[in-house]
This record gives C-alpha cells, sequence and structure tokens, in this order.
C-alpha cells in the first residue's frame, strides 16, 4: 500500500498586506529578546543552535575580512614610507587601520559572547559588510579622482575587494539564495555611486570617462558576473547537500530514500541504525534553512506534534539539528492514503466510512483542544488513512506546523503568532470565515468548520465551493451558504441521511456560535447518526485487503 507522503502545500495562501483579508500588524517584539526568539518572530522554544550558528559564521566573516584589511594597512603604510611619490595620504591609512581593528574586534566579540541579542546580530551583519564596502568606496572614489587630476585618464577598476567583500557574504552568513541576491546588489552598488560621485564633483574625472568611458561598461559587467556567480554557488551548495541527504545519517538514523514533500521540509524513509526500525525524517528544506520564521514554524510543529500523545495523531519519537544547522525531527512511519489520494482514487466513501473516519479525528481534536492547541490546517491531504497493529482505517492527524495556542498558563510564556505580517494562513478550500477574515484569534470552533469541509469533500468528492481564484473561494467561505451532501450524490450511490446533512451544514455555519462548539460534542452527534454503525473493522479490513495490492507503491 503507499507510503505516507508529507501533505504538500499547493493549496496555502499568502495575501498582500493591502488585501482586505491581511491580519492586523502583531505587536513589536522587545528588542532584548534573545536572538533565537526575536529572529524567529517570538519564538519561545529551542532554537539557540540556529542562532549560535549565525553568530558563529558572522564572527568568522568579520574576523577574515578584518585580517584581510589589516594585512592591506600594513602594505599601504609601508609603501606611503618607503616611496617618494604621492599618494592617497596618511587620512586613507586611519581609515584602513581604523576598518580593520572594527572587523577583528567584532569578529572576537562575537565569539567571546554567550549570545547577542537579535537586534545586535542584525546590526553587526551590517557593519561587518557595511563598513568594508564603505571602506572600498571611499578608495574608489579616491583613486579615480586622484588619477584623472595627475594623469588626466580613468584607472582600470580595481574589482578584487568587492569580489572578496561579495564573495565572503555567500561563504559564511547563512542565508537564502534570494537574501544573498539582495545584499549582493546592494554591495555592488558601492563602487557604482562611488563612481557617479567622482563624475559630478570633479570634471577632470567626467572629462576622462566621456573620453573613454569602457572602464565604467567593465566594473558593471564585473560586478554582474560576481553576483551571478555568487547567487549560483548557494543554489548549487544548497542542491548538492540536499542530494546529499539521501546517502547520509542524521544522528543515530540512516537516510533511505526521500518519499515526501511539504511547504516546510523533505520527507525520508530512514531507519534507526541500532533498532532497525523504519521510520519517517522530516528536514528542513536547504532553501528554508536561513529563514528564521520558517526555522520557528518547523520547531513549533516540533513540539506541539510532541504533546500529543492520541493514537489518531502522528507519533514524534525524536528531534534534532544537522552539523549544518538544518533541523529534523523523527516521526513514525505510516503506511496508506491521505483521505485526499483516497477519495481522487475511489471516488466518494460511503456514509458510513466517512462517518467512521470523521469519529476519529474528532478524537485527535478533544485530545489537542484540550490541551490548548488548534490545528489551522485541517485538510483532506493532513489526514491519513492506514493499517497500524493489525487495525485497518487508522486515521493520523499530520502537519501540526501551523498550530497554534488557544490559551497559555500563567506560568509560560505566551506561545508567538509566526504569521507574517499582511499573510493568511491554512488552506483556502477548507479555511473557515473568521481565517479568511484574517482574525487573529480563531478559536477551536475554525478547527470545526474546516472538519467540516472535509467532510463534505470525502462525501461529494469536492470541497464545499468549488476551486477558482483564491479571493472568490475566500469570499465564498464568508458570504455563500453551501448545499446539502446529499444533493450531490450520483445517482447509485449510497444515500446520506438527513442527520448526516445537516451536522455537515451546522459544522459549515458562517458564525462560530452555530457550529458544534466542541470536537466533543460533534463526536457524540456522529455517534448518533444512522450512518454510526454501518463501517467496522471487519468491513476495513476487507477492503484494505481486496485493494491493498492496487495501491502497492515502490516505497510500499
Amino acid at each position: 500500500m503507499s507510503t505516507w507522503i508529507a501533505p504538500t502545500d499547493h493549496d496555502d495562501i499568502t495575501l498582500d498586506a493591502n488585501s482586505p483579508f491581511a491580519i492586523p500588524s502583531r505587536p513589536e517584539v522587545d528588542s532584548k529578546t534573545p536572538i533565537g526568539i526575536e529572529l524567529q518572530e517570538g519564538d519561545t522554544g529551542e532554537t539557540q543552535g540556529a542562532n549560535g550558528l549565525l553568530q558563529t559564521r558572522l564572527a568568522g566573516g568579520a574576523l577574515a575580512l578584518g585580517f584581510g584589511a589589516a594585512i592591506f594597512a600594513v602594505w599601504t603604510v609601508l609603501r606611503e614610507v618607503t616611496s617618494t611619490e604621492q599618494h592617497l595620504g596618511w587620512e586613507f591609512i586611519v581609515l584602513e587601520i581604523f576598518t580593520a581593528i572594527a572587523l577583528v574586534g567584532m569578529g572576537i566579540w562575537l565569539y567571546r559572547v554567550p549570545a547577542a541579542t537579535c537586534r545586535c546580530l542584525r546590526w553587526c551583519e551590517l557593519a561587518i559588510f557595511g563598513l568594508p564596502a564603505s571602506f572600498f568606496a571611499v578608495l574608489h572614489y579616491l583613486e579615480i579622482v586622484f588619477i584623472a587630476q595627475y594623469f588626466s585618464l580613468i584607472p582600470q577598476m580595481p574589482m578584487g575587494g568587492w569580489l572578496i567583500l561579495i564573495f565572503t557574504y555567500s561563504i559564511f552568513v547563512p542565508r537564502s539564495w534570494w537574501v544573498i541576491l539582495w545584499a549582493s546588489v546592494s554591495m555592488a552598488l558601492f563602487p557604482v555611486f562611488a563612481t557617479i560621485a567622482a563624475v559630478v564633483l570633479h570634471p577632470d574625472v567626467r572629462a576622462a570617462i566621456w573620453f573613454d568611458p569602457s572602464s565604467m561598461v567593465e566594473m558593471v559587467l564585473v560586478l554582474i558576473a560576481t553576483i551571478f556567480v555568487g547567487v549560483s554557488s548557494v543554489r548549487m551548495i544548497s542542491y548538492l547537500r540536499e542530494r546529499a541527504h539521501e546517502a547520509k545519517e542524521l544522528g543515530r538514523y540512516k537516510l533511505k530514500e526521500k518519499i515526501g514533500s511539504g511547504g516546510m521540509g523533505d520527507v525520508y524513509l530512514a531507519e534507526h541504525r541500532l533498532m532497525k526500525r523504519p521510520c519517517a525524517i522530516k528536514v528542513i528544506r536547504p532553501e528554508k534553512a536561513g529563514d528564521p520564521k520558517a526555522i520557528a514554524r518547523f520547531e513549533r510543529e516540533v513540539r506541539t506534534t510532541s504533546r500529543l500523545t492520541h493514537w489518531n495523531s502522528v507519533s514524534i519519537f525524536d528531534y534534532g539539528r544537522t552539523a549544518d544547522g538544518k533541523f529534523y525531527y523523527v516521526m513514525e512511519y505510516l503506511t496508506g492514503l491521505s483521505l485526499h489520494e483516497l477519495v481522487k482514487r475511489r471516488g466518494p466513501l460511503s456514509p458510513g466510512r466517512a462517518v467512521y473516519l470523521l469519529k476519529q479525528v474528532c478524537n485527535a481534536l478533544i485530545e489537542a483542544h484540550g490541551i490548548g492547541l488548534i490545528h489551522r490546517d485541517i485538510k483532506p491531504a493532513n489526514i491519513m488513512v492506514t493499517e497500524l497493529g493489525g487495525a485497518y482505517d487508522v486515521v493520523k492527524l499530520l502537519d501540526f506546523g501551523l498550530a497554534k495556542p488557544l490559551t497559555t498558563s500563567v506560568n509560560e510564556p505566551a506561545e508567538p503568532d509566526l504569521t507574517v505580517v499582511g499573510s493568511l494562513t491554512g488552506s483556502p478550500l477548507y479555511m473557515s470565515p473568521e481565517q479568511a477574515l484574517g482574525e487573529t484569534q480563531p478559536d477551536h470552533r475554525s478547527d470545526i468548520y474546516s472538519l467540516g469541509g472535509v467532510a463534505f469533500f470525502v462525501l461529494t468528492g469536492k470541497p464545499p465551493f468549488q476551486s477558482g481564484p483564491t479571493l472568490k473561494v475566500l469570499l465564498s467561505h464568508i458570504h455563500e451558504q453551501p448545499t446539502a451532501p446529499s444533493t450531490h450524490r450520483k445517482p447509485g450511490a449510497a444515500p446520506i441521511s438527513l442527520e448526516l446533512d445537516n451536522l455537515v451544514l451546522r459544522c459549515l455555519a458562517k458564525e462560530p456560535k452555530d457550529r458544534f462548539q466542541s470536537a466533543q460534542e460533534l463526536l457524540s452527534a456522529l455517534e448518533e447518526l444512522p450512518e454510526a454503525n454501518e463501517w467496522n473493522q471487519k468491513q476495513a479490513s476487507q477492503w484494505w485487503t481486496c485493494n491493498c495490492t492496487h495501491y502497492q507503491t515502490s516505497h510500499g
């Protein structure tokens, strides 16, 4: 039978801040919060590894640039002392020495300080690469002016410093490729602006460049090539690391093959080296490794899921971080189909089987809501149907990456909202009206609405509102009333009772107060339906026995 494939997020959305559905701005985070918290928008978890990695990389970059600047300063001093020719002057030498001392000092401080704050690390990153960029810009400006005034020509543009700076940032700073691109372009603008300033302020420079503009063209082409090579190198390194995971060990686990992908990470079939127990390992994607918000959401998924002990929720075995800073967690390896796959392959389920599966989802939600967690992304792709321990049609609720606390104990720090300002999280086809409106605190009744959408899907083969433009679907959730599932059943299919119709429509009520007020109340209503006893373990066993060969895959 088919293995578990991590749910994809093709139907998740992010809306612009100007959208009428945008989430209101969150309060500012205290700048004294540790970097692991601030970088990850207030996350209160165990993120010191990622913060330490960033701090160590910045320290290494600062020392590399600082020692390079020191060597350059020594050479400049020796040239000034031993040569009789006129050069740039002692003011420039003082600037060189100051740059070298500042960079080395920041590098040593970053190595020695236990844990820098978020704001401090951000300022350090800006200073470590902004200071030498400014220094090279001044050098660039002075050399152009000096040679133009005394020799009436424009020198070949000195690109060595910019090449070193851009490549150092690409190598040392653990950022995603688009951040590297943005930073490289910013640094490449320094010599361009320095040249423009020299042209505007000095007629000699203007006349020389007008006579021979080739040096300007060469400078721009070299900078573009440098940016391309730097960003391409980062992309290639990320790609090679991703491929290397397939033949790599993570701690006590040996990775075998990639079996799925989600919006946050990739999932691998793995085996414990000693116990030889198969398991699934979810590793954050290389392009997400430099995104603090993605790391925060990934870690929160681990923490929230590991608190759940009900057999209808996926079990977490272990959690760790690789040597290159990427996070992973180990979960039980499941075989079977998601509800989305099951319905797409076999068509709408019988009412009895649908009720049988929905009751198990309610059991998982009872525990989650009981400890103060709402899932916020219940959809067919996040509900697994599997065989486990000799039992069939066992439901597993997956992907608590968007789970959020309902309440916070007075003795516990408040769990942050990791939603980007101006964005909505969740799946629009199953999103509650309050989520679609961008309310910051939808409660457990939002999960009841989403589960009603899942019930509609498994009974009819389609979501409550037909897919289309995202905003149209969201507006439908907010304003339109869904039709009864029974009106969408094909002729000859098992009929849906009026009671089940009313139950689904009540879950899909626009106002939270009109829905079932808890997962326990919904479970009780499901148990009272005429279809409640139409499906059992015997029928489930027969179905899986007849269909397991049909769903066998290379991962099985």
